[in-house]
């Protein structure tokens, strides 16, 4: 192949992961031309860590495990991202927090990993769940005919409620194991 200038090549507009790239090793000491395919560059071998990666594409897909690595990642999107497999986070379980913003509000959703506590529009929560609003809302009606919670089938500490009551789960079975507040109007 004749020497060209980078502008003259022709453009890969559809890459290929066995196409090679040209990779200059110790380029500021003893210079090595090396190769590499882009399967292995982005993470379809496990030889290759990054502390930074910027992938920009319209499409993007991959079989197999990828793995960026660095204090940050950021997947930015113009209309949103889909992952259709599902996502592990602090997958090591590391006392690394996690949070999601929206809009509005930097910590909609925070997971305290040091304390394992959940926080909604908190980023220091201190329960298990803590959720820093006025309100929260349980949508499905409980249909309580007893109140044995074993003959329910409920937990110690579930609530629920329906049109007349709101009950709560003290004990794991045995009478009074549900206990039932009457609702009334003002």
């Amino acid at each position: 192949m004749a020497d060209k200038k980078v502008t003259q090549l022709t453009a890969l507009t559809a890459p290929a992961n066995t196409d090679l790239l040209l990779i200059v090793d110790d380029p500021t000491g003893t210079p090595v031309s090396k190769k590499i395919e882009l399967g292995d560059l982005f993470g379809e071998s496990a030889q290759t860590v990054f502390s930074n990666i910027d992938i920009t594409a319209n499409t993007s897909s991959a079989t197999g495990t990828t793995k960026i690595g660095g204090n940050t990642v950021i997947v930015t999107a113009p209309s949103g991202s889909t992952f259709t497999a599902g996502v592990v986070i602090n997958e090591d379980g590391s006392a690394s927090n996690t949070r999601i913003e929206s809009d509005t509000q930097t910590n909609m959703f925070f997971v305290d990993a040091v304390n394992s506590r959940i926080g909604v529009k908190t980023g220091a929560p201190t329960t298990a769940l803590d959720v820093n609003d006025s309100r929260i809302r349980i949508r499905g009606i409980s249909s309580v005919s007893s109140n044995n919670a074993a003959t329910e089938g409920w937990n110690t500490g579930e609530i629920g409620w329906d049109n007349n009551y709101l009950y709560v789960a003290v004990g794991a079975s045995g009478a009074n194991s549900i206990l039932r507040v009457a609702l009334s109007g003002w």
